[in-house]
């Protein structure tokens, strides 16, 4: 039974590293040796904003690794492969994965299926045959790193709205989320992308990433009308986990159109809808990180093809023993961070 020095949540507010045993793999099974992994949106919220993950609990779920071990039955992993692990653990047997929605595995409970652990030495995958893929030959961990859950969210936030070549788009923040909609809304064809974004770091990165039109926060809703001829987008995306952008996606959203939330709502007990018409005849989806082998498999093909590169994003790489700084840094956006890729 490995120890391995891991970090994990002390306490609401507060993270600390500590040696912790993992078992051997059980049937399933893997046991993840990260080389590289980051720092999430979400890492944040579990810290902060979620009792309901209790203290002690193992941090990080966006990793790339190499396989030490396999517990029974596993058939399509070996020791020694390097891997990108999906943040989102998955059976690939249960109704839902049947239904193609591997994300909300009922086996493993969704939405409590997720990877912990993966900001330590090493952590363990349930259902490792269909919760990671390989990396292809020639690509280094930082092209693989995102694929595991931001870049899948957010084309999964185009996805779920039904996103057509040709029809406009308004995506409300730019961090990492927002940015890989952008990326998805650019994929897919949108025109115009829309992003709403005032940190100078992240306006670059949005025009980069396929960008038409930038708007200020303060006046987004005024300025995302005129744009569109007083018709709103097909397509709005909450991507900051707030009330009052949601509320703007409601207001910026055609009739007919689709509100597409991927924001994470910490610290908010419920969210209102405008009533002032703007909720009238409007679809709204909420998208879970698109999970499984096939899915990690498609993104690793767009980025080895060179249709996308998302690399842009990781902003700051730091060794494993700087990951207090790390955190800080991504809490606090200093320096310009958007991803810190964390070296281990």
């Amino acid at each position: 039974m490995p120890i391995v020095q891991t970090l994990i949540k002390e306490a609401p507010g507060k993270i600390a590293m500590t040696n912790m045993e993992l078992g051997d793999p059980g049937p399933g099974q893997a046991l993840i040796r990260t080389t590289l992994a980051t720092i999430c949106g979400s890492d944040i919220h579990i810290i902060d904003d979620m009792p309901l993950v209790p203290d002690g609990t193992p941090m990080g779920h966006e990793a790339v690794g190499i396989v030490e071990a396999v517990g029974a039955g596993v058939e399509r992993v070996k020791v020694g492969d390097r891997v990108a692990c999906c943040c989102l653990m998955s059976c690939g047997n249960c109704a839902r994965c049947n239904d193609g929605d591997l994300q909300v595995c009922e086996t493993f409970g969704a939405p409590f299926n997720l990877v912990f652990g993966a900001q330590g030495e090493a952590f363990m995958v349930n259902g490792v045959d269909t919760s990671t893929a390989p990396v292809p030959d020639g690509m280094d961990d930082k092209h693989a790193l995102l694929v595991t859950d931001v870049l899948s969210t957010g084309f999964g936030g185009m996805e779920r709205a039904g996103l057509k070549p040709g029809q406009s788009v308004a995506i409300f923040a730019q961090g990492p989320v927002g940015l890989s909609a952008t990326i998805g809304a650019k994929h897919y064809g949108a025109e115009p992308i829309i992003v709403v974004e005032s940190i100078p770091e992240r306006v670059k990165l949005a025009k980069q990433f396929g960008a038409t039109h930038v708007v200020s926060p303060e006046n987004a809703v005024d300025e995302i009308m005129k744009i569109t001829a007083g018709k709103g987008v097909d397509v709005a995306v909450e991507a900051l986990g707030k009330q009052v952008t949601f509320e703007n996606c409601c207001r910026v959203t055609r009739l007919g159109g689709t509100v597409s939330s991927l924001g994470v709502y910490g610290g908010i007990d419920a969210l209102s809808i405008p009533t002032d018409g703007s909720f009238i005849h409007r679809r709204i989806v909420t998208t879970f990180c698109p999970a499984g082998t096939e899915r990690l498999n498609f993104l690793l093909g767009l980025i080895d093809k060179g249709r996308i590169d998302p690399t842009p994003m990781i902003t700051h790489e730091v060794a494993r023993a700087e990951i207090f700084a790390a955190y800080k840094m991504f809490r606090t956006r200093a320096d310009g961070a958007v991803k810190v890729a964390i070296t281990l």
